[in-house]
């Protein structure tokens, strides 16, 4: 299972997972600052309630430490700090409601548990050049066609399939998240790995189960700036702190007015920015080479000014995420 691999090899905590909490709420806080004064700012308001979008924009992942083992319960509050705002009764019986209904009413990915869990990501092959449904490690619910299920419950419109939404309220908690996951360049592209570490194309060959990467939760890091041991994944979904909510400010924000919108229908656009992550994944796969396979994992080394690099590509990402994120909503609620 892909969170059961990344704990079992690196212990990673939940709220490490998709950006981390700093990641996401620097998305909401971009957000928040660009649907100031709109109609969207009123009806977020409004189907939010006490909850901020910052805290919002956690909520999928909280929503993780719903356990089905042990009847839907919570069994660990205080175990994830980011989580505490949502640890109210009310609030875990929120995401334990939407748990039960995402659980297994889905095809479960071969490195999944759940329906909600594979909702956060897609594994395209870094030798495609776009999204497109039926590439390999693409699904009707995964993170680009969970956006545009979101999406449509906004737009008043019917849906159908995973994630099943049994409110606007409940779609507008996951859409928050999402997008931010997709912009997050491992949740989209992957490299496939043959035995010796050299990359394979599925799409061509076919699915080796082997060969699968678990969007980069596969790489543990010899070395890292940070304290503990982590995965390439893990040091993706990590922020420095110039780009933590707290540095959102007016000249971020005008950088992020700069982020034109899509065309077209706002439930297309996920497509768009997911082949927009992959193209950025390329780039953060770009010049590394991998170990042969040890187990179910290969290694890897940064090259010198790594760093500098992915820094670059996060702080781009988070820009635009938080740029589509509030024309998603100026658009859904125009009225």
């Amino acid at each position: 299972m892909r969170h059961l691999l990344a704990a079992a090899m690196i212990a990673l905590p939940l709220a490490a997972q998709a950006w981390g909490p700093d990641g996401h709420q620097t998305v909401a806080t971009i957000a928040a600052g660009l649907i100031q004064g709109t109609p969207a700012e009123a009806r977020v308001a409004a189907l939010l309630g006490d909850m901020t979008l910052q805290q919002a924009s956690i909520w999928a992942d909280c929503a993780k430490g719903i356990s089905p083992a042990q009847g839907y319960a919570y069994p660990a509050p205080g175990k994830y700090p980011a989580c505490a705002p949502l640890e109210t009764p009310a609030r875990i019986a929120e995401m334990a409601d939407y748990v039960r209904r995402n659980d297994r009413q889905c095809h479960l990915g071969p490195d999944e548990a759940s329906c909600h869990g594979q909702t956060h990501y897609t594994d395209i092959a870094l030798q495609r050049s776009r999204y497109l449904p039926g590439f390999s490690g693409t699904r009707p619910d995964d993170v680009v066609g969970a956006l545009r299920q979101a999406i449509q419950v906004l737009q008043g419109r019917p849906t159908t399939g995973q994630p099943d939404f049994n409110s606007p309220r409940e779609a507008l908690l996951v859409l928050v998240h999402l997008v931010g996951d997709i912009h997050q360049p491992l949740h989209v592209g992957a490299p496939y790995l043959d035995a010796r570490g050299q990359r394979i194309d599925p799409d061509k060959t076919g699915l080796d189960p082997a060969s699968f990467t678990v969007g980069g939760n596969s790489f543990p890091l010899a070395q890292t700036a940070s304290a503990g041991p982590r995965n390439f994944h893990a040091y993706w979904d990590g922020v420095p702190a110039a780009l933590r909510p707290q540095h959102v400010d007016a000249a971020w924000l005008a950088e992020a007015r700069q982020v034109a919108a899509n065309p077209g229908d706002p439930a297309d656009w996920p497509a768009r920015w997911a082949s927009e992550s992959l193209n950025q994944a390329g780039t953060a796969y770009e010049g590394l080479a991998f170990s042969a396979r040890q187990d179910s994992h290969w290694s890897v080394n940064l090259p010198p000014g790594y760093d500098a690099k992915a820094d670059t590509i996060k702080r781009q990402q988070l820009t635009q995420a938080g740029a589509r994120l509030a024309l998603v909503l100026k658009t859904v609620f125009a009225d």
